[in-house]
């Protein structure tokens, strides 16, 4: 339950964020591509709207990706992301006060994402503690998210007598398949 209200409220500030970009940086989406993403986050930590990124330049944003230690193909949007905001059309008046509220919204989310990671691993080794659960892992397409919101959901599966009385409280009508 905790991690959905996490989630909640990683997906609340998520909205916000989109809100405010919007207004200040409408091509945010084609400068950043995915928000939410660690390149795109570690940018608005430092620089939120289009006069600040103009202001680093393109080495500066590649730099703040170096000293986070992102590896990967995002260094090359470091030049889409400078033109985007070189030609941006968004609104000026107000940046000052919602770049705090970005800079806010961006670290909660940073946050949530720890918090999420270290919510996630206590449940998988958790799950691993219960002796059935390899059983159920073995089973196409479940993962350890899966097999922790089943254990949540159902609790201990050893006290059901026989497998219809788990699918009657899981509302599935699951089917063998021979192969």
């Amino acid at each position: 339950m905790l991690q959905d209200q996490i989630n909640e409220d990683r997906i609340r500030d998520l909205n916000r964020l989109h809100r405010e970009m919007k207004i200040y940086f409408p091509e945010y989406k084609d400068a950043f591509g995915k928000i939410d993403g660690a390149f795109c986050l570690e940018v608005l930590k430092v620089a939120p709207f289009p006069e600040d990124l103009v202001t680093l330049g393109v080495e500066v944003i590649r730099q703040i990706w170096h000293e986070a230690k992102l590896r990967g193909r995002g260094y090359v949007n470091a030049t889409s992301i400078f033109e985007n905001a070189k030609k941006s059309i968004g609104i000026q008046d107000g940046a000052e006060s919602s770049k705090v509220a970005v800079k806010w919204l961006v670290h909660r989310m940073l946050e949530s994402n720890e918090q999420l990671a270290d919510i996630e691993s206590c449940l998988h080794q958790m799950c691993m503690d219960i002796p059935y659960a390899e059983n159920i892992l073995a089973i196409s397409g479940i993962g350890k998210n899966t097999l922790s919101g089943i254990l949540a959901e159902m609790g201990d599966i050893s006290r059901f007598d026989d497998v219809k009385e788990i699918q009657k409280l899981s509302g599935l009508g699951l089917v063998a398949i021979n192969v």
